[in-house]
This record gives structure tokens, sequence and C-alpha cells, in this order.
């Protein structure tokens, strides 16, 4: 027995013996190296899964201790990316790592860095900065060959940005960049330590400043502005959740103040791994693929910090601008001064028809088109609503007489209609685009994204919740000219009251109290389509613009046709239409959508040409064809001769102009449709404007010598504003990138780029020529009717 119990315990002995050997036998031996070294030289280590290098570093001097270091870091083998190169650095508060190679996984291929290069955070110690600021650097890696890896570290004397001075740098994927502004004299804002180890900066640093960068290539990238906190995101996925963010290939550019960064900013530049964020290509093409072999996809970078606009440059440059709408809007009360003497002195008696009236029974302006009903009695509402129902025969010729036969009561309610359906438009469509403007405008405060709005950064100048306060201020000319001419408008209506009913141009006074309104619209939808102007809001900055353009062709066709002109709901119910074009158009810009517009356009300028030629006697009709068949074989080539020289010409020279608008737009058929259909609009009421003053000047009509004045200005402001509108300093669209290529300085009092100018430029000449048309019938005040010719 005592035996067996001995020869128990010795086997249990052995057994437990041969298990701990086991253990020991799969333990790995790591070898830990530890070596101190010198900044500015290149160090080469060999590590493997066994060997650790740990590496200390001095300097010889401590001159540049108060800058931070950056990590260089090479690898002498090619390695495929399974057993990566772990390099870590330790400092006083934090730990950085990294890996080498650098996988960069792109829609064409995987591509890798062996090299990479990281600046450490100086603000690291905190206020702590007299401690040593030298981190220390260990490298691993799992592979069980030897990995041969080339270390250097160095300070980077560039960091501290000064005010005005240009700083250049290269950049790759591998190798990000940031610096330093402070808005302290001292970098750190540190009063306590050593200032000796530091810049100083010996000037007044302002509250605001802009980062203007360029480069010379169109290598995608992105730069951030990040506060000066550790750590700092230097990588493209983790720099979205801190600071803003942007991106530029060839220029960019954003204003910083003080109340976004008390004490001072880093700025972050950092290569993307393609361009199919700037450019929108969603795939990478041969020829950047190349890119990557031949250059290693190097983006150089060359950035200044300048001083922002002062609170004293804000004032004088918004007083300026105040004072420039100001004069214009004095300008036409005091021209109207000047027509209240000349019409008081105008009688016109004529029994016979005179030089303004036409005389040839046999054209079509003297042919019978409708026959109204002379009583007194009033028209009721149902018949407000078609005008002239019945089948009238004029006595040629045909005159304004013949056209202005509803009782004033009616006209009178038929132009209010235009003001309160322009009110009701008004009020519905702006709610919605504040409330969704104003939610951009946090979107970007919120996220930092800077390309959610299409700004020009080198001319964006933030004032309170506005980031871009000069382009939201400069629309103040739509809205102070809009009310001064309502204002207008309303005392011409008062004056006119006991005006005798028979006797000249019958107004409209609601269509003019409607275009005064559409200009205030104007510029409020536009203030608000600039708090975060981009693709999905244009149409708000254009929208009153083609509100304007109708109303102003509705108002000349109404001066000669009163009764037969459009009623409110039918011209409202167009722009609708017009509006509803341009969103497809923006939204949906094919070439098939493209050719189907381009059908209609014609085909409508066919239809007001045939229209407007007759005296709206035209209508198309299946027999049209046949009848014009008839017409050709019975005259011959007289049928292509016209009856009415003038008004042929001035409608051949508006036909060719709107098919050159619409061959241009065939021709480019690029994104921004809304500029087309704009151009289309208002260049047709200006020809129509021309039409009208030209057929004034046919039959001998007189126009006022203020109104001269008035017609001069505003074209030459049309002209100013034409130039100003196409230098433009953004384009939604193209990508954000791209976009900022066009972006320049502020040209006109620090504080305007020529987009302000154009809100100002085209304000005066809208102003000026609502102006021209409200007084240009002025010398017919007193005339009658029936010598008023209509054309």
């Amino acid at each position: 027995m005592f035996l067996f119990i001995l020869s128990f315990l010795l086997a249990f002995r052995y057994n437990c013996e041969a298990q701990n050997n086991a253990g020991l036998d799969n333990v790995t031996h790591r070898n830990f190296i530890y070596n101190t070294y010198e900044y500015d030289k290149i160090i080469s280590v060999t590590v493997n899964e066994t060997t650790i290098q740990t590496l200390d570093f001095t300097e010889e001097s401590n001159k540049w201790r108060g800058y931070p270091s950056r990590v260089h870091a090479a690898l002498n083998d090619t390695l495929d990316g399974e057993y990566p190169v772990f390099i870590t650095a330790t400092q006083q508060k934090g730990v950085s790592s990294w890996e080498l190679p650098l996988v960069v996984a792109t829609s064409n291929a995987v591509l890798q860095f062996d090299d990479m290069a990281r600046t450490l955070c100086p603000h690291d110690a905190g206020s702590n900065i007299t401690s040593e600021n030298r981190p220390m650097i260990q490298i691993t890696t799992a592979n069980p060959h030897n990995t041969s890896v080339n270390i250097k570290l160095r300070r980077v004397t560039d960091f501290y940005v000064e005010l005005d001075k240009e700083v250049p740098l290269n950049v790759t994927p591998s190798t990000p960049k940031y610096y330093y502004f402070s808005f302290d004299k001292d970098p750190l804002n540190n009063s306590h330590i050593d200032k000796s180890i530091l810049p100083r900066f010996n000037y007044t640093i302002p509250k605001s400043v802009m980062l203007m960068i360029e480069s010379d290539d169109t290598v995608c990238a992105v730069v951030s502005i990040q506060n000066n906190s550790c750590p700092v995101f230097d990588n493209e996925k983790d720099m979205l959740y801190q600071g803003y963010h942007l991106t530029m290939m060839t220029k960019g550019g954003i204003i910083i103040t003080q109340s976004m960064f008390p004490v001072g900013f880093y700025i972050v530049f950092i290569v993307k791994e393609n361009n199919a964020e700037c450019t929108g290509i969603g795939t990478d093409t041969v020829s950047s693929f190349q890119d990557w072999i031949v250059d290693g996809r190097v983006k150089n970078f060359r950035f200044r910090v300048v001083p922002a606009l002062t609170y004293t440059e804000y004032i004088s440059g918004v007083l300026a601008a105040f004072a420039l709408v100001l004069i214009v809007a004095i300008f036409a009360p005091l021209l109207t001064l000047l027509r209240c003497n000349f019409t008081e002195e105008i009688t016109v008696i004529e029994d016979e028809p005179g030089p303004s009236s036409s005389v040839n029974a046999a054209s079509s302006e003297t042919q019978p088109i409708a026959h109204i009903d002379d009583s007194d009695s009033e028209v009721d509402l149902e018949a407000e609503k078609e005008p002239m129902p019945q089948e009238i025969v004029l006595s040629p010729p045909l005159t304004l007489a013949g056209l202005s036969r509803a009782k004033p009561g009616a006209h009178s309610r038929r132009s209010d209609r235009y003001f309160w359906s322009a009110l009701t438009v008004a009020v519905v469509y702006a709610l919605p685009v504040v409330q969704l403007l104003s939610t951009y405008q946090r979107m970007v405060f919120q996220t930092g994204n800077q390309d959610l709005c299409y700004y020009n950064f080198l001319c964006a100048h933030p004032l309170g919740f506005l980031s871009d306060f000069n382009h939201v201020y400069s629309n103040v000319g739509y809205v102070l000219l809009g009310l001064v001419f309502m204002a207008q408008t309303w005392w011409r209506q008062i004056r006119a009251a006991n005006h005798p009913k028979n006797l000249g141009i019958p107004q409209h006074h609601g269509l003019f109290y409607s275009m005064g309104l559409a200009l205030t619209m104007e510029g409020l939808l536009s203030a608000c389509y600039h708090l975060c102007p981009n693709k999905m809001n244009f149409q708000f900055d254009s929208s009153f613009m083609y509100v304007i353009a109708v109303l102003v062709m509705v108002k000349l066709y109404q001066n000669r046709h009163p009764d037969v002109n459009a009623s409110a709901h039918s011209t409202f119910m167009l722009i609708a239409v017009a509006m509803f074009i341009g969103y497809f158009g923006i939204t949906y810009p094919s070439v098939a959508f493209w050719i189907v517009f381009t059908i209609l356009h014609l085909y409508v300028c066919f239809v007001l040409t045939m229209k407007i030629y007759y005296v709206g006697r035209f209508r198309m009709e299946c027999l049209i064809l046949k009848r014009a068949w008839v017409s050709l074989r019975t005259h011959g080539r007289r049928t292509f001769l016209p009856s009415y020289t003038a008004r042929a010409l001035l409608l051949a020279v508006a036909n060719v102009a709107n098919w050159a608008l619409a061959a241009y737009g065939m021709y480019s058929h690029n994104k921004d449709f809304a500029r087309h259909l704009l151009a289309i609009l208002m260049g047709n009421a200006i020809l129509y404007m021309l039409s009208y003053v030209l057929m004034k000047l046919v039959h001998r009509e007189l126009i006022p010598a203020y109104v001269w004045v008035q017609l001069a200005l505003a074209h030459a402001a049309w002209v100013l504003a034409l130039l100003l509108f196409l230098d433009s300093r953004t384009k939604w669209s193209e990508t954000p990138a791209q976009s900022r290529q066009h972006n320049a300085a502020c040209t006109a009092l620090r504080l305007l780029d020529t987009h302000d100018l154009w809100h100002l430029a085209s304000a005066a000449a809208m102003f000026l020529s609502f102006n021209a048309l409200l007084a240009i019938d002025d010398p017919l005040v007193n005339t009658p009717r029936h010598l008023i010719p209509v054309f």
C-alpha cells in the first residue's frame, strides 16, 4: 500500500513538470530594444514579431521646443499589407498610432503607400508646455521576417502662421499636414509659460481673418478648420466630426472669426483618395490612375491668412450701397414732378383721325373685332371673367375706344385681382422658403460642411447668424425700390381719381402694384436664397423674376388692349407653368428635355407672333394650313409681303432673338436651365418694351423727355447688370470644389462682389423700366380714346 501511494505521488509530480515545460515552450520571447537618437537624422531600424524598437529623442538646443514634432516613416521592404508595421507615438497626454503600408482602395485598383508623415499635436501638454515636449516612438510588427523601417523626427518650424504671409506645402494621402493660427500674440495663449520657446508676432491680430488657398493642380483635397485641442483629425473620415471642412481643387477659402475659435484654429490639409467628390464623376478614369503612378498623387498648396473686414468697413460698405439705392429711389419721384407740370398743359381735341391713328381701311387693324353695348349699365362679375364674349362690329379705323368698352368699375376690379393674386402667391410661396433656407443655414453651423452652400467664399462676409451677410444685404435695392414704386402708383391713382374716364390710356393700377410687389418679393426671396445657395433652392432666387417679366409684358399689351387683356388667374397660371418647367429643367437636364422645351418655345413664339400681328384675331385651327395654301395660290408671292411693315419688322427681330436663344440652348444644354429660361422671359420683356417705344414713334406719338432719360438709364443699367450677371463667381450646376474655382475677392468697398453689384444694378434697371412704363403714355392723358391707335 505504501509503495502504491509513493508511485502515485511520483507520477503526479512528473506530469506537473511536463506541463510547466510545455507552457514555457509556447511563450514568445520578445526582444525590446531601446535607444536615444537625435532630431533631423534618418534612423534605420529592423523589427519582426520578436523585436520591438523603442526610440527616444534629444535635441542639441531647446530653441524649437515650443514647435510640434513631425514623424516621417518609410519602409525599406515591400510588404503586401498582411503584416503591417505599426508606429506608435507616445506623448504626455496622448497616444497616436499609424500603420505602414497605407492601403487605399479605389474603384479601379487597390493602391498602397510605403511612407507616411504625421504632425504630433503641440497642445498635448496643455498649459504645461515647458515640460519635455518630445515623443517616444515605438515600432512593432507581427511579421516573422525582418522588416527595415526608416524613421526621422523633425520640428515643424513654419507651424505657426503669420498674417499675410504665404506658406507653400506639398501633401499626399499618406502625409497630411496642418498649421496653427492664433488670435493672440502668444500662439498658445498661456501667460505663465516660458515665452522664449514660442514665436511672438509684433502686430495686432484682427478679430476675423480670411484663409485663401490656391493650387496649381486639380487633385481633389479637403481643408479642415479645427479648434486648438488634441487630437487633431488629419484623415478624411475623422475630420468630418470637427470644425469646418470643404473640398477644393485649385482654389478655396473661408472667413473665420474669433467667435468661432476664441483662441485659435488648426488648418488641416488632406488629399483625397480619388477625385470623385470634386469632379462628380463616380469612377476613376485611366488618366487619374496614371497620376497615381507618375507623381504619387502629390498636391501643391499655397495659403495665406489675411485680415477680414473690420466693423468700420462693414458700416461704410452698407451705407454706400444704401446711398446708391436711395439716389435711384429719389430720382424717379423728382421726374414725376416734371410730369405733373407737363400734363396740365396738354389738351388734345380732334374730330378727325390724326397722325396718331391708323388710316388704312383695308388693314386688319380696321376689320371688325367685337361689338359691346355702349350703355352705362354696370358689368356683372360673370361678364368680367370674359370681357368680350359677344360678336362685335367696330367701324374703322381701330382705335383704343373700340377695345376699352368695359365700365371703369369692371376695369378696377380686374386690375385689383392682379395685386391680390400676387400677394397671395407671395405669402404662400415665401413662408416655406424662409423655413427651408433657415434650416439650411443652421445645418452649415451644426455640421461644419462648407459644401452645402455655394458661396463665393473669398467674398462671403459673416455677420451675426448670417454666413454670407453681403449677398443677403445687397438685395435691399429690390425691396426698397419695390416699395417706392408701389407708393408712386398709389399717388398716381389718387391723382387720377377725378380724371375723365374716356380720356387717355386706361390704367390697370393693380398691375403696377403687382409689379412693385414682385420686385420687393424678388429681393426678399433672393436674400433667403443667399442664406445657403445651392442647386436645390435656386428657383427661389429667380421665381419672381419670372413674375416680373410676365407682368411687364401683360401691362404693355394691356395699354392698347384693355378689354382683351389676360385675366389675373390665367396670367399666374402661366407663371406657375414656367416655374414648373424651370424646376424640371434643373432636376432633369437631359437632351430629350431640351428638345421638347425648344419645340414648345418656338411654338409659343409662333402663336404670339400671329396674335400680335393680327391684333388678337389669329386662332390656331385645323384649317389654318389649308387657308394658307389657298391664299398662296391666289396671291402668289404677294402673300409674303407684310401689310404692316413696322410691326412685321419688330416681330421679325423678336423672333430672330428667340431663335438665337433656342439655338444656343440646344447647343449648350447645360445644367443651368433656370438661367436660360430667365434669359428668354426677361429678354422678351425688354424687346417688347423697345417695340412699344418704336411703335409709338411710328405713330408719331410724343414721348416725354424724362421718359427718354429713364429709358436710357434703364438700358444702361441693364447692360451693366448683364455683364455683372455673366461674370459669375459661383456655379451650382457644378460640384462645390469646381464652383470654388470661380470664387474671387470682393471688387467694391471690400464688401461687394460682382453678384452683389448685379443685385444693385438689376434692381435699378427694373425700377427705372417700371417708371418709364408708368409714365410713357402721359402725353395721351387728355387725348380722346378714339384718337389713340391700337398696336
